[in-house]
């Protein structure tokens, strides 16, 4: 059997859409819609029905799905041993991990809605970010936690060495573009209601944030590991935040057909193990 008919199957599947399968894989949708009435014709049978204006899968179709995919993965993973990784990285925490061998990393996109999509066409072999939402083709373990802090400038006019709520909100602040479901993360991670803060500038990177604080009178809301290892060279003070909040979490994000690949494996534990050691 044709192995990219098996592929393409699955990337329908998923998409219950001819038109997104295509774009996903780079292909015309004529091109889609006739490897899926090859495949039917070999099994003599129809894999997928009209359902309004999508369409969905057939008893036949639900059926093949497991053994497509777990024979797919099996040819996959002896093809190519992966010796090279890409990685998709919030920012906050790429600090921690690199540089690491036969890893590129990417800093996630501030778009946080687009990285299951990334996953999907496989611009990313794994994630490392603060993911929000669920999806029944991926798994999403959590890693790592750690407390965000307040910095600003150490000659800053009115602030020295610590700050209360209300001086917070009396400040200007920088803060950052990146959103889940129209959230900021400071919003996403209080445990408390929140006013409206005074907007000096609103950066597209955490390294922007603290840089604009670093030269301002604004506030910045980052991190505590980037602001520790930013501190001494920006001239920052790194202030205990005064509104209450939970702990940043970060979780590993990959799809489920890589739960068994040795290689992909070892890439998570080598990760798990560097995030536990900068704790440490």
């Amino acid at each position: 059997m044709d192995l990219n008919l098996v592929r393409t199957f699955l990337v329908v599947a998923e998409n219950l859409s001819y038109t997104k399968a295509a774009e996903q894989m780079n292909l015309t949708q004529p091109a889609v819609s006739s490897a899926i009435k090859r495949l039917e014709k070999e099994y003599g049978q129809t894999l997928f029905v009209k359902n309004g204006r999508g369409i969905e899968l057939t008893t036949k179709g639900y059926q093949l799905i497991p053994f497509f995919r777990q024979a797919l993965d099996i040819i996959e993973n002896a093809m190519h041993m992966r010796e090279h990784f890409n990685v998709y990285c919030n920012e906050a925490i790429l600090h921690c991990l690199w540089p690491m061998e036969n890893i590129t990393f990417t800093e996630s996109p501030q778009d946080k809605n687009a990285l299951f999509e990334h996953m999907r066409q496989q611009k990313a072999d794994l994630i490392i970010d603060t993911i929000l939402m669920k999806d029944s083709s991926f798994v999403i373990e959590e890693v790592h936690r750690e407390p965000l802090v307040v910095v600003c400038r150490k000659n800053h006019p009115r602030i020295r060495g610590s700050i209360t709520k209300q001086e917070y909100y009396q400040e200007l602040h920088v803060l950052n573009s990146a959103m889940w479901e129209n959230l900021r993360g400071f919003e996403q991670i209080t445990q408390e209601p929140i006013e409206e803060r005074k907007t000096n500038i609103i950066s597209g990177s955490i390294a922007g944030l603290v840089l604009h604080a670093s030269q301002s009178d604004a506030l910045a809301f980052v991190n505590q590991s980037f602001a520790q290892k930013w501190a001494d060279k920006l001239d920052l003070q790194v202030l205990e935040c005064p509104i209450k909040t939970d702990l940043a979490p970060y979780h590993l994000v990959y799809h489920k057909r890589e739960l068994k690949n040795p290689a992909h494996k070892a890439l998570r534990e080598n990760i798990k193990q560097k995030l536990a050691n900068y704790k440490s």
